[in-house]
C-alpha cells in the first residue's frame, strides 16, 4: 500500500496533500473490497445462487415467494415479500380452510399463498396438516360437515376451533356471526352431534321449534307434554338449523370487533379482509405530535396505519387543525377519504372515524 501511494502521488499533477488524499480514498475501495473477497469456487456457487434466485422468481414466482416467507429473516422480509406478491398478482391470505398448511403454502390455480397455522396461538403441525387434509378431501358445503369432520377425523380442539373461526379461516362458509352462532349450537345444545335430547326453553319460541318438531318428539310415552324434546335425527336438526342461521341474513361483525378478535386470540393486530373495498379504513397503530425544526412548534401528528383491506403498513401527516376537529388515538379505526403525496410523504387530508 505505501509503495502504490508514493506512485500515485509522484505521478499525479495535483499538489502532494490533494493526491494524498485521492489515492487513500482509492486504497479504501481496495480494502473494503478486499475484506469481502472470497474464493473461485465460492464466487461460482454464490453467482450460481444469485442466478436461480432470479430465475425461480421471474418463471415460477407463487413458489419462489412461498419459499421466500417460511424462510423471511425478519418483519422486512415478509413485508418486501408482500409488497412484491402485490406487484405480481399473487394475493397473500390470512389462514384459510383448504389452503393452509403449517407454514406459508400456495395454491398456483388461484394465486393464493395462504398464511400457515403454526403462528398462530396453540396451533401446532399436526393439527394444520389434519386440517388440510380434511379439507381437500372432499367440498363440503356447510360448515356444519364441516364441524363434524373436525370431531371425528382430528385432534383439534374446540379452543383450537374458535380461535380460527375469529380469524375468519372458516370464511368460505359464512360470514363471523354466522360461523360463531353455528359453533356455539354445535358445541351447545347439540353436543358436536351427540345430543339426545334437549329441554323445550332452549328452543320452543324461536325459529328452531318448527325443526324440532319435524325431527325430534315432545311428548311422553303417555302423551303428556315433555319437558325435553327427544331428538330422533340430530343431523338434520343441525343441518336445517345452519340454514336457518344462514337465511336470516345476519350481519357480519364489526371490522371493531374483528380486529379486536384477532387481536385477542393472535396477540397482534394483524386482521386483513383482503376486500379491496376495506383498504380505506386503517388501523390506528400509533400517533406522536410532529414538530418544525425552525421554530419548535408542533404542526401536526404523524399518524402510523395498518389497511384492515391490504394489511399494508403507512404513516400519514395529519395537521393540527383537521386532529383536532376529530383526534385519532392509538387503537380506533379510521376511514381515509382523501390524502395526498409528496414524495415518499403522505398527508391526509380527510377521514371519518369508525371507532
Amino acid at each position: 500500500m505505501p509503495s502504490i501511494l508514493e506512485g500515485y502521488c509522484s505521478n499525479s499533477p495535483q499538489h502532494r496533500e490533494v493526491a494524498e488524499q485521492e489515492v487513500k480514498e482509492f486504497l479504501q475501495i481496495i480494502e473494503d473490497s478486499a475484506s469481502y473477497q472470497f474464493g473461485y469456487n465460492h464466487s461460482i456457487a454464490y453467482c450460481l445462487l444469485g442466478y436461480l434466485c432470479a430465475y425461480y422468481r421471474y418463471y415460477h414466482p407463487i413458489e419462489f415467494l412461498t419459499s421466500f416467507l417460511n424462510n423471511a429473516a425478519n418483519d422486512d422480509d415478509i413485508r418486501n415479500g408482500t409488497a412484491y406478491a402485490a406487484r405480481v398478482g399473487i394475493k397473500i391470505t390470512m389462514p384459510k380452510w383448504g389452503f393452509s398448511k403449517g407454514e406459508y403454502f400456495y395454491n398456483s390455480e388461484k394465486r393464493i399463498i395462504a398464511k400457515g397455522l403454526s403462528s398462530i396461538k396453540y396451533m401446532g403441525d399436526k393439527v394444520a396438516e389434519e386440517l388440510y387434509n380434511i379439507a381437500n378431501k372432499q367440498n363440503y358445503k356447510r360448515f356444519t360437515d364441516v364441524l363434524i369432520a373436525l370431531a371425528n377425523e382430528s385432534s383439534i380442539d374446540s379452543r383450537q376451533i374458535d380461535i380460527l373461526a375469529k380469524i375468519d379461516f372458516f370464511s368460505d362458509f359464512g360470514n363471523q356471526r354466522e360461523i360463531l352462532n353455528i359453533l356455539d349450537l354445535f358445541n351447545g345444545i347439540f353436543k358436536k352431534g351427540a345430543a339426545k335430547q334437549i329441554a323445550k326453553s332452549k328452543v320452543d319460541g324461536t325459529p328452531l321449534e318448527p325443526v324440532f318438531q319435524k325431527y325430534a318428539v315432545g311428548v311422553t310415552k303417555a302423551g303428556g307434554v315433555a319437558k325435553n324434546y327427544t331428538l330422533l335425527d340430530v343431523y338434520s336438526i343441525m343441518i336445517e338449523t345452519e340454514d336457518i342461521i344462514k337465511g336470516l341474513g345476519l350481519s357480519d361483525l364489526s371490522d371493531v370487533i374483528k380486529v379486536q378478535n384477532f387481536a385477542d386470540v393472535m396477540g397482534y393486530v394483524g386482521y386483513v379482509s383482503n376486500k379491496p373495498e376495506d383498504r380505506p379504513k386503517l388501523y390506528v397503530i400509533e400517533t406522536y405530535p410532529l414538530v418544525r425544526h425552525k421554530d419548535n412548534k408542533q404542526f401536526g401528528y404523524s399518524v402510523i396505519t395498518k389497511s384492515i383491506g391490504s394489511g399494508i403498513e403507512s404513516r400519514f401527516t395529519v395537521v393540527n387543525s383537521l386532529y383536532d376537529a376529530n383526534p385519532i388515538h392509538k387503537g380506533d379505526i379510521i376511514f381515509c377519504k382523501s390524502y395526498t403525496r409528496n414524495g415518499a410523504y403522505f398527508r391526509m387530508t380527510a377521514y371519518d372515524k369508525i371507532s
